[in-house]
């Protein structure tokens, strides 16, 4: 997924309540929005699924579940004013939001398909929003049972539908996240029966979004054989992870989790599954979730609704450790690039040392600046490595001493910036050992960026000792 011509590394974060009888973000019945939007900003995550259901769409109600006390700006409102405070406040902290078609009633469970007896699929789901940070509908959470994906049976074709729904949500600027049926999990049809809305440029924002749990929410088969969990990767192959190679759409991991309690079952499943996405290049990702309250995971707060839980922290941590970033600031929004954790997962530039040397790896590309319009992502997939080589001025390393017998050397960058926005910063891993950085900020032990202050205007160049 690029915006800007960058790619977009997703962390991001389920926070339910919006689809429940309460009509609002759960826990601000006791605590402040602005410590649990914090929350997720200062645990590194950039975007949250925010779940919400038809029926609270259509009624708009006004009998909200809010401590007036700890949140004195939110009673009065109803859920849909609530929602734009929710979305305006995340906007500020520079989280991206998307709007998760979770439920049709708040109280009847997860339907089995898209529409019932009171709610047509031609019910609109979401009224327009004009923010920047909008950037996605998930269509329909997790379609099972009756649910199917062919091209067979009108009233139960799910990816039909799908198609059907993109077509009349068509001036939304953002993405359109598709789950698979089984519970969200089983996507194989897509081989045969891809996602086609017959409209070029809204298949180019279709995301396949699969949800996949371990043994803490259903004890499959497959968790109790001897080689678990190695197993598990031919299944999970079948089901979605030939997706991106097969048909170049992009794979979003919309719910994954679960108890994770130390030497548990669920424990191996969870790490297991990390280190599946990042060999797969699939850590685009929502975990579920921050609430405590969910009933077969739990999430990455304590029962108190205060307390963050470290391991599974450590669990987001591990599967992208490195998001993209989003500030805004003067009307105009500033990303700062991310980078996948995997070497052969990364798309970037090269900066060369010069005739005959080794190159330099530049992650992921420049922080740009753009309009404070909504961000209009594509869902191009930039495949590693299709990389651009950017030569060092003065033609290679200058000696300027020796320190224990090595030659230390000065290093130019010259960083062109091709794209139409301006560039604020930018991230730069480098496959050499640092005695002076100069200007640069040192952003892990090999990671480095350049100052914020540095700024590059469309089509010019500048140069970084």
């Amino acid at each position: 997924i690029l915006v800007n011509g960058q790619p977009l590394v997703l962390k991001g974060i389920n926070y339910f309540g919006f689809e429940t009888e309460t009509y609002t973000p759960h826990g601000i019945w006791s605590y402040d929005l602005n410590f649990y939007l914090d929350f997720i900003k200062n645990n590194n995550f950039n975007a949250i699924r925010v779940p919400f259901s038809l029926e609270m769409v259509k009624n708009n109600p006004s009998n909200l579940n809010i401590n007036c006390a700890t949140n004195p700006g939110l009673c009065g409102k109803t859920a849909l004013q609530l929602l734009d405070v929710f979305i305006d406040r995340a906007a500020e902290r520079g989280l991206l939001i998307m709007l998760d078609n979770h439920r049709i009633t708040p109280g009847g469970g997860i339907s089995e398909l898209w529409y019932n007896n009171d709610y047509s699929e031609s019910q609109k789901f979401t009224k327009t929003h004009c923010r920047w940070n909008v950037f996605a509908i998930d269509l329909k959470n997790e379609p099972h049972d009756s649910a199917s994906w062919g091209n067979s049976n009108a009233a139960t074709d799910w990816n039909k539908a799908a198609e059907r729904i993109i077509n009349s949500l068509s001036s939304f600027l953002g993405l359109f996240f598709v789950e698979g049926i089984e519970w969200g999990n089983r996507l194989e049809n897509v081989a045969q029966f891809p996602i086609n809305t017959g409209n070029p440029s809204l298949n180019n924002r279709v995301v396949y979004s699969p949800h996949c749990y371990g043994p803490s929410v259903y004890d499959r088969p497959e968790f109790n054989t001897p080689d678990f969990p190695n197993n598990v990767d031919g299944i999970y192959m079948v089901k979605y992870g030939f997706i991106v190679n097969q048909t170049g759409q992009p794979v979003v991991v919309g719910e994954w989790g679960g108890r994770a309690e130390v030497g548990s079952k669920d424990m191996t499943w969870n790490q297991w599954y990390v280190e599946w996405l990042r060999s797969k290049c699939i850590t685009n990702n929502f975990y579920w979730c921050l609430n405590p309250n969910s009933a077969d995971t739990g999430g990455l707060l304590e029962d108190d609704w205060l307390t963050p839980i470290p391991r599974k922290i450590n669990l987001t941590n591990r599967a992208q450790p490195n998001p993209t970033k989003f500030q805004a600031q003067n009307g105009q929004i500033c990303i700062t690039a991310g980078a996948f954790p995997e070497a052969h997962c990364q798309v970037g530039v090269q900066v060369t040392d010069g005739p005959g040397t080794t190159t330099t790896t530049v992650n992921a590309g420049p922080t740009t600046t753009t309009t404070s319009a909504p961000i209009a992502p594509s869902t191009t997939v930039a495949q590693a490595p299709s990389t651009t080589t950017v030569p060092s001025s003065g033609g290679g390393g200058v000696t300027l001493s020796t320190e224990n017998g090595s030659a230390v050397k000065q290093y130019t960058l010259r960083i062109s910036n091709g794209s139409p926005s301006t560039v604020c910063s930018v991230h730069i891993k480098l496959n050499a050992s640092i005695k002076d950085k100069w200007n640069l900020d040192e952003v892990s032990s090999d990671l480095y960026r350049t100052p914020s202050w540095m700024t590059i205007a469309p089509d010019a160049v500048a140069d970084q000792a």
